[in-house]
Parts: C-alpha cells; structure tokens; sequence
C-alpha cells in the first residue's frame, strides 16, 4: 500500500478489523467486505464507525461472494485481497480448516488484477515432536467401565491411546500450553507450502524430525504459520509458544522412547512425517514412521 494505492481492496473474512483499517489508511479505494457470517451486522457497524475513524460511508461496502463476482467480471479488478485466516473467532477447528481463505481467493481469481497483492501470501505446515503424557494419559480408549461398556465414545471423545488394530487415531485441536505437562522432544520442521498466491490444489510434502532429547513422545504437534508478504518480513506464528491459537495434535497409540544421536541409548533418533491436503474436504492425512 505505501508503493501504490489499490482501486479496490477485498476483506474476503469477518474481519471487522481490516476492513475498517483499509478505509480509513487507504483513502483513494474502494473496500469491499464479504462478510460471510456477520452480512448485514458488519455492515451497519462499518457505517456507524465511519465518522470516527475518517472514512466516508461510501468509501466501504458489504457484498455476497457471487454478487463480487458477477459484478467485477466486467469492471475494474482487485488489487488487494486480505483475510485472517488465523483469527482467533475459528480456534475451535484444525489449523489447516482455516484454509477457506485459499478456496475464497481461487474462486476470485478471475477478478484478480496481474500482480494483485494477496495476504497471506502463504502458509506453511509447522510441526514438532512432544511430550504429552496428561494430554495422552487423558484421552486413551474406554472400555468397559463398571461393567458397562464405553467403547462407543471413543471416536467422539478422540481416544487415541490404546486403540485397536486398525483404528486410525485421530488429530485433534488443542491448545499446548493448556494441556498440562508438555516438553518439546525435537526441533521444529516446516513440512509444506500452501502457495495463496496460486489457486488451491491437492498438495503434500515431507519431513523428517530429529530428536534433541531422551525420553517418551507421545505425539506431534502441527501448526501453519501466515507469511504476510512475499519478503516474508512478516510472520505470524501460531505454534505451541503462542496462547492465541490451537494446534493440531496427533497422538501415538502408545509412547514411543525417543533421544537424540548422540545418546546411547538403542531408542528411536528421528521419524519421518508426512501429509497430504485435499482441497475438496480440507482435510489434512498425517503419516509417520519412526525410526
């Protein structure tokens, strides 16, 4: 924005926030918000605050997805799409399910202008080994409690420990450092890229973890952090350290003993994570191996 002012700027979440922002810091553009889940609400609170943070009521306005789409397909192009995937409203879900804004922006992306800032321009797969043992301990298979049995919740509870052969267990959102104690078991690794500035696609990637300390994993935590511009200058992390965000965790069915190469010890070194991300159910597949 400072190299050149953008004709139209698109707030393509619920983020009130941006888009009073845009209209008051971009005075020559027009801003438009899709408001997905606010709709008429956020527009009436843009239009009560404009007076006060300097913008005319004009200058901004609320439209459906495929209104924007039906109109702009013959006039002016966007310049500058913006979201926040990351906010704090959808800490309820898996970090990749924030990633409605890679599909929002693939379906704008015939109303795009040639080089339209896109921000986030990307995401990119974090993950590290951990100690987990009342996160673990907390959420092994029920079975049969006072004589009845209670297997039947598992898949609803997220039971992860203890279950039976060829029962996926399940990667599930929590908040680390809510999770009692915890120690991080190696450093962390970027597994992949989700490239905003294209449209979205099935993607995969892999990495492997090496341990840096001995003692028991009991699963691994994953997490996306948003690079803001392409430089990337800006980084916003929603790792284990921050207590804004959930993680993702996926827990092993039984601990595994870990330490570091130089350790004698004959336990696990190092594991081998991989993932792959379908666009059409934003679901994430998580595989490991240790070895």
């Amino acid at each position: 924005m400072k190299q050149k002012t953008p004709s139209l700027c698109v707030v393509v979440d619920d983020s009130i926030f941006l888009a009073v922002a845009l209209a008051h810091l971009a005075k020559g553009s027009h801003v438009l918000s899709l408001f997905p889940g606010l709709q008429e609400k956020g527009a009436q609170y843009l239009q009560a605050v404009a007076a006060a943070n300097g913008y005319s009521k004009d200058h901004v306005e609320v439209q459906k997805m495929s209104e924007l789409l039906t109109s702009q397909s013959s006039q002016e192009k966007i310049d500058l799409l913006v979201g926040e995937p990351f906010y704090y409203g959808n800490n309820s879900v898996l970090p990749w399910q924030n990633l409605r804004f890679w599909k929002d922006r693939s379906l704008l992306d015939s109303v795009l202008s040639e080089g339209a800032v896109i921000m986030p321009c990307k995401g990119l797969l974090k993950a590290c080994a951990m100690s987990l043992p009342d996160l673990w301990q907390s959420h092994q298979c029920l079975q049969h409690v006072e004589g009845f049995d209670h297997s039947v919740v598992n898949s609803t509870l997220g039971a992860c420990g203890g279950l039976p052969p060829g029962q996926e267990n399940p990667t599930l959102p929590f908040s680390v450092w809510q999770c009692g104690e915890s120690k991080k078991m190696s450093d962390i690794v970027t597994i992949m890229e989700f490239n905003f500035l294209k449209t979205i696609s099935p993607c995969s990637g892999k990495a492997k973890v090496e341990f840096i300390t001995h003692g028991k994993c009991h699963g691994f935590v994953l997490w996306i952090d948003w690079v803001m511009d392409t430089e990337e200058s800006i980084v916003l992390s929603t790792g284990p350290e921050q207590r804004y965000w959930k993680q993702g965790v996926k827990l092993l069915k039984e601990p595994v003993a870990v330490g570091s190469h130089r350790s004698a010890t004959t336990d696990c070194h190092s594991a081998d994570i991989e993932t792959s991300f379908d666009p059409s159910t934003g679901d994430l597949i998580v595989d490991y191996a240790f070895l």
